[in-house]
């Protein structure tokens, strides 16, 4: 089975318990890397900022164990995440929903799927934005760059431009396109974190500048994708 016909399965799965239960809002599953394999709408701001807040409690609850199930109930609505395998899935629901019919959901229906799928291809599949026809985005949070000699190019890990560079065929990728929650965007040039103690922790380094721009704050979340030169 190619990846493609596994991701729309899987989507094709969430759409229909959408219809079945419209007290649902939304769905999607993630992977441990935090890319967003299927859902039953497509990829937005909303599930970037959910994949990225519950990697954030994931890494600091793993002193205890890894988090393998977490749910919230709000005025609002429901969340809850639970992880299957090497995928974590999302169900959005509205405050009325029954639990025990939300609990079918994420333990046995959408498991159920999956394991059909395993069986049906019983090589683990290495899903990634670029195998699933999305763009080869990345979602990182950003910090600023402060004092004179700031200047106005962007900063992030050189892993990513190199993943980025093999993506797109070995072009080199000078320029990134920022995109903020509120769907602001700029472009800028882009470089290697030189700062050790910020390597490795998924940040953008944006100068202040741009920051105020794009209206966007340390700590938040942006979506950042490589413009080829």
């Amino acid at each position: 089975m190619s990846r493609d016909v596994y991701a729309t399965a899987l989507k094709s799965t969430l759409t229909e318990i959408k219809k079945m239960c419209p007290d649902i809002n939304y769905s999607f599953i993630f992977g441990k890397d935090g890319a967003i394999i299927a859902g039953d709408e497509e990829p937005d701001a909303l599930m970037e900022k959910t994949v990225h807040s519950f990697q954030n409690l994931a890494e600091k609850a793993a002193v205890i164990g890894e988090l393998d199930a977490l749910s919230i109930n709000g005025e609002k609505g429901k969340l809850h995440i639970s992880r299957f395998n090497k995928m974590y899935l999302v169900v959005a629901a509205s405050p009325n929903m029954d639990t025990t019919y939300l609990h079918s959901v994420t333990n046995v229906i959408v498991p159920t799927v999956l394991k059909v799928l395993e069986n049906i291809a019983p090589t683990p599949l290495k899903l990634t934005p670029t195998s699933l026809n999305l763009s080869p985005s990345q979602q990182l949070v950003v910090d600023t760059l402060t004092g004179f000699f700031a200047g106005s190019d962007v900063q992030i890990d050189g892993t990513h431009l190199e993943e980025w560079s093999q993506r797109l065929d070995g072009k080199d990728v000078d320029e990134v396109e920022i995109e903020t929650i509120d769907g602001k965007k700029t472009r800028c040039r882009v470089k290697k974190i030189n700062d050790s103690k910020r390597q490795g922790k998924k940040l953008i380094l944006i100068p202040e500048k741009t920051c105020r721009d794009l209206e966007a704050k340390k700590g938040e979340l942006v979506k950042v994708k490589p413009v080829a030169s």
